[in-house]
């Protein structure tokens, strides 16, 4: 194990050399990734195979590395909105074509495995940044039926294959935290269960070792960021069948990390574990392993919210009431894949001590109402441009009238919501579902403004990555 993480620590500070500049935006596309699969024919030791195309007619291709009899397979974004351990795969591809001090490791992957790498399932989810694939179908619960081409594809590959090892690579939502704790669960595993009464198989025990083993390797880079997938079996999923058909199955779930919106300290990590991973599995240490240290895994959890803004006072119907309110955000696509803004909304509003924040705000003492509309109405956008926010802010306003036809945009990328239809009259209120738009004023002055779930500090007014509503 010592010699493992002093090799982990090696990949970490070397990582940059590997990474795949093209893919630093995880909303990349099929055509994004087919130069670099196209490159890879070039070398001698890769070889590349159509394994079949999607129901749009895009290829599904599978990279061999090595020529050894251990046989380990990757497949990553069956769900077309889960890319970060795509562009892990590619800057392990980097790694494994490099010449360096590595090269001692490298060689006896190539001797001893043959490692097959599936990076984009679902490329005409990808496409448009979905779960689902054309036909609206979840891959992952299609592995027995094989209704879609994609899954008939996977099955298909891995059958040929008969696999040792299987990496079943998703993304989770950012909200699952490790366990009940303020720390987002930054990759989470699971060992799937083969059936409904958890049987523990030699097959599945290889799968468990192997993730204890990861667990102590990457809690010396995120300690206290791992968490456990829920374990509940799913008969239609395929890292549960392919667990039942005799690959050691490893699930890895890529989450939240702060101030990683692209996900790229995730890749980061996912690179390290799936290295890691091989070494273990070739040199076996992973048969050393004990079993229960997989039951120190904490469970993920959803007590993790984007904004959580705590202790403020809310007048209604002439009493006073001290709140916390909890503030999530969704992404939406518009213009394409490439392109998404947020969408907030009001999770929950009470007593919420056992959830913690991205963003997480005590503002005991300060005193909360909703934003308003200001009354004139503008006829452009650099009018709207132009506009001191702050004093509109202060004189309790979070929207605007926009009277004109010339907003193309989907979203205000200013931070102030803007209203195109000057006849709506909209009353936002504080309650769950609602959009959050408000203002907090401390001793009668407006210390904050809230709009579309970003808080914003009138002192400092900074709008990087951030985005209004447009109301209609």
């Amino acid at each position: 194990m010592p010699q493992d993480i002093d090799i982990a620590y090696q990949l970490y500070y070397s990582y940059p050399h590997y990474v795949e500049r093209s893919l630093t935006y995880r909303r990349f596309k099929h055509s994004d990734i087919i130069p670099l699969i196209e490159k890879l024919k070039e070398k001698n030791n890769f070889a590349i195979k159509e394994a079949g195309r999607s129901a749009y007619g895009r290829s599904i291709n599978l990279i061999k590395y090595g020529e050894g009899d251990i046989k380990i397979f990757l497949w990553s974004q069956m769900h077309g909105d889960e890319s970060t351990a795509t562009m892990a795969i590619f800057d392990i591809l980097n790694f494994l074509n490099a010449n360096d001090n590595f090269n001692d490791f490298r060689r006896e992957l190539f001797s001893k495995a043959s490692i097959y790498f599936m990076p984009m399932v679902n490329p005409d989810g990808a496409e448009i940044f979905q779960r689902r694939n054309s036909h609206q179908i979840d891959i992952n619960r299609d592995a027995a039926a094989l209704r879609s081409p994609e899954a008939k594809i996977l099955k298909d590959t891995f059958d040929e294959l008969q696999a040792g090892f299987g990496f079943n690579l998703h993304d989770q939502k950012i909200n699952y935290s490790a366990g009940h704790t303020f720390k987002p669960a930054t990759l989470s595993f699971l060992a799937p269960p083969e059936d409904y009464n958890y049987t523990l198989s030699a097959v599945r025990s290889n799968a468990i070792k192997l993730i204890t083993h990861l667990y102590t390797i990457l809690s010396s880079f995120i300690p206290g960021h791992i968490g456990k997938y829920p374990s509940e079996f799913e008969p239609r999923a395929f890292g549960d069948n392919f667990q039942k058909l005799g690959t050691s199955t490893i699930l890895i779930e890529s989450g939240g990390w702060e101030n990683d919106i692209e996900k790229q300290f995730v890749r980061k990590m996912n690179f390290i574990a799936l290295l890691a991973s091989f070494k273990c599995i070739i040199e076996q240490s992973y048969k050393l392993q004990a079993l229960d240290t997989y039951d120190e895994i904490p469970f993920n959890e959803c007590d993790l919210m984007n904004l959580i803004i705590r202790n403020v006072t809310y007048k209604r119907n002439g009493i006073d009431c001290k709140i916390d309110i909890g503030i999530n955000r969704t992404e939406v696509n518009f213009n394409g894949a490439k392109n998404f803004y947020f969408k907030s909304s009001i999770e929950d509003i009470g007593d919420l001590s056992i959830f913690f924040g991205y963003e997480d705000y005590n503002l005991d003492g300060m005193e909360i109402i909703t934003g308003t509309t200001y009354p004139e109405q503008f006829k452009s956008i650099s009018e709207i441009e132009n506009l001191n926010f702050v004093k509109l802010y202060e004189e309790g306003y979070t929207n605007v009238i926009l009277n004109s036809n010339q907003l193309k945009e989907e979203f205000s990328r200013f931070p102030i919501n803007i209203i195109t239809n000057p006849d709506l009259k909209p009353e936002f209120e504080i309650k769950t579902g609602e959009i959050p738009n408000f203002l907090i004023k401390k001793g009668g002055k407006v210390r904050y403004s809230v709009v579309n779930g970003f808080i914003i500090d009138i002192k400092n007014l900074l709008w990087e990555n951030k985005n209004g509503v447009i109301i209609s």
